[in-house]
């Protein structure tokens, strides 16, 4: 049984960001995927982790419940690391813990390096990867992997009900993206990729953006990284589209960091490999720093 739970929104400028909180002890704040996903691919499975922490999960701007413009001076780092701040200030954590998974780990990244006093430890699963060479390398794998979809995802994007942002549809469509994220295509089964029409239309608006900034221009966080004394653990699978040596790579660029490669496991562990992603977190998460 959780001993807290709560729904609400905090304001971030002219956003106003949704998030959930439950359990209690040490505040950890969960960063998810995308961008422009929502906090729901990653539940009701990390409740798991209210068991042992106040665990907090927030919908970044414009995605999920929250709001705010879709413009290239929002959709950046800078705004979406001031946003993770406004979550720990607004609930008054002078330092969070933080799990980001997928983007939401290079997310997590770019706010430790900002913020270094405000992390007290830091869990990275399956993490976009630290530069500009290595995503290139992800997007050509994923890119390899879709090639037996490829036409049937066309088709789906040139229809009305792709346009619309109907949920049947969409969440067809994504569970067709997301299979070959995984080792057992059969895990996607598992995944809530169910959102509302407009949550749907926002996702590719806020991926849109990104793709065409962020992922456009050179980035490498690895000099940034090395800077790190934050108690950090790694973890990635061994079949996922982003390619293991990226995670091992910011493993030897963050001192003293723990790096775990799950075997037969994809881009979501806590649906393919549970039993020892939950144990490899809360052991980290139990140990004093």
């Amino acid at each position: 049984m959780h001993t807290f739970h709560k729904e609400d929104f905090v304001c971030a400028g002219t956003a106003k960001l949704f998030y959930r909180a439950a359990g209690k002890g040490e505040p950890l704040i969960v960063v998810h995927g995308g961008p422009g996903l929502c906090q729901d691919y990653l539940l009701p499975q990390l409740y798991r982790l209210a068991e042992n922490n106040l665990i907090i999960f927030y919908d970044q701007r414009a995605c999920g419940q929250s709001t705010g413009d879709i413009t290239p001076s929002t959709m950046n780092i800078e705004t979406f690391v001031h946003d993770l701040d406004a979550i720990r200030e607004a609930l008054h954590f002078p330092k969070i813990s933080i799990l980001g998974h997928s983007w939401g780990g290079f997310l997590a990244m770019q706010y430790t390096i900002a913020h270094p006093e405000r992390v007290a430890k830091l869990i990275l699963s399956n993490s976009i990867p630290a530069s500009l060479e290595e995503y290139t390398l992800f997007e050509q794998e994923k890119t390899r992997r879709l090639t037996p979809y490829q036409k049937e995802l066309d088709a789906i994007h040139l229809t009305k009900a792709f346009a619309e942002g109907n949920p049947e549809i969409m969440e067809k469509l994504y569970r067709m993206f997301f299979s070959v994220y995984c080792y057992d295509p059969e895990k996607v089964q598992l995944l809530n990729l169910r959102m509302s029409s407009s949550a749907y239309l926002r996702y590719s608006q806020v991926y849109e953006q990104f793709r065409n900034t962020l992922y456009k221009k050179y980035f490498n966080l690895y000099s940034a990284l090395q800077s790190l004394k934050t108690p950090t653990l790694i973890i990635h699978g061994d079949a996922d589209p982003i390619p293991p040596n990226a995670a091992q790579k910011i493993h030897e660029s963050i001192k003293d960091s723990q790096y775990v490669l799950l075997t037969n496991c994809g881009h979501f562990p806590y649906v393919e490999k549970p039993h020892a992603w939950f144990k490899h977190i809360k052991d980290f998460l139990s140990t004093k720093a």
